[in-house]
């Protein structure tokens, strides 16, 4: 029997043997039905049967499903990247209010900020969509008892992106300390694990340079390996992309050349990212285009010229055995070798963060902010101007 069949199965079951409250559930619960919500069927199953209905025989064939969920996903030996486990996964829907509650606070015009950009011809602009103090603090205040790691990274990029980097620390560090050890309870939530890459990818950006031999090469371990599982696992098309652009941007640094295995070169990866972020999903090619970035084609002037821009100088064309395709495909898979070796070093504790290194880094960053508040803001933001 297929996975579909067997949860199809276990639901007839549990609506022969309650008929009325299985009514209830399709009601109160429509979303967990929905194609692209699957993740929140079991634990809302669960927690429905267990705490508000009370009945044994259908919580043991809730227990049943999560078993066979849980044996369909240890049967893939790379399971820790390629997979959510949906008998682990958590019912964080209230996310999504959280985000509609944003959104609907959000200022209806947009401003634009210039930032400082490697092209020599080419501007790049950032969009940013305001919202009021008073909207944000009553936000803050509805949402101040979850601590989960997608609403803290997000309050946290408000406040980043509206240069005011210090308001932010107090959020990111609630923000790691729910994702920095493994297991976690968001490591089988999509939500989860894409607040978890949003807040190593705001502390790459504001980790003082004395800290960028040490510190930095832990936070990015974990953000590579956060955003390789948003790329392999996660339903929501923005987020698969952001993944593959984010982990192409932070790929080229040559301070973290010596956590990756002997002989890797992180520009290959470069030209596999670029390349998965413009078809990856069905709408990635318009985002790409859309947004003026065209990652397809940044993909093939790196391969061809080894650099952003076109230069007389030969790129990766000459000198790799392999062809273009052959580089994307076989990066792409050892990008997912390579995350579930960090996964498995974290564990071991060669790149745990440790409670002393949080405790470092963030005094460092609240010192900066103190002291280096134009150094931080420059190095964080990067824009042309400020007010």
């Amino acid at each position: 029997m297929g996975k579909s069949d067997f949860i199809k199965d276990i639901l007839v079951q549990i609506k022969a043997a309650d008929p009325v409250s299985f009514i209830r559930f399709e009601s109160e619960h429509s979303l967990c039905f929905q194609k692209d919500k699957g993740y929140w069927l079991f634990p809302m199953l669960y927690n429905f049967y267990s705490t508000v209905i009370c009945n044994e025989k259908i919580l043991s064939l809730i227990r049943a499903l999560g078993m066979q969920l849980h044996q369909e996903y240890i049967s893939n030996p790379l399971n820790e990247i390629m997979q959510i486990d949906k008998s682990l996964c958590i019912d964080d829907s209230y996310v999504e209010d959280y985000i509609r509650c944003f959104q609907d606070k959000e200022s209806d015009k947009q401003i634009f900020k210039d930032i400082n950009s490697p092209y020599k011809t080419k501007g790049i602009s950032l969009a940013l969509t305001p919202i009021s103090r008073m909207s944000l603090n009553s936000i803050l205040f509805e949402y101040r008892d979850y601590e989960h790691p997608y609403i803290l990274a997000d309050e946290a990029a408000t406040f980043v992106y509206g240069d005011k980097i210090k308001e932010s620390v107090e959020l990111l560090y609630r923000s790691i300390l729910q994702v920095i050890s493994f297991p976690n309870r968001y490591w089988n939530s999509e939500y989860g694990i894409v607040g978890a890459a949003n807040t190593f990818r705001l502390l790459l950006l504001m980790c003082p340079d004395e800290l960028k031999r040490t510190i930095y090469r832990k936070l990015f371990v974990y953000d590579f390996l956060y955003l390789t599982k948003i790329a392999c696992t996660a339903k929501d098309h923005f987020f698969q992309i952001e993944a593959y652009v984010n982990r192409a941007s932070i790929i080229r640094n040559p301070l973290i050349t010596s956590v990756f295995p002997l002989g890797f070169n992180p520009d290959l990866l470069y030209i596999s990212d670029l390349y998965y972020a413009h078809f990856c999903n069905e709408i990635a090619p318009q985002i790409s285009y859309s947004s003026g970035w065209n990652y397809f084609m940044k993909s093939l002037t790196f391969y061809q010229h080894a650099n952003i821009r076109p230069s007389w100088s030969g790129g990766y064309v000459d000198c790799e055995e392999q062809g273009y395709s052959e580089i994307v495909e076989g990066k792409h898979i050892q990008a997912i070798t390579i995350a579930h070796g960090f996964y498995n070093d974290i564990n071991d504790g060669k790149y745990t963060l440790t409670k002393d290194e949080l405790n470092q880094l963030f005094n460092a960053i609240h010192k900066e902010c103190n002291f280096n508040y134009k150094g931080i803001r420059n190095r964080v933001l990067n824009y042309k101007t400020y007010e």
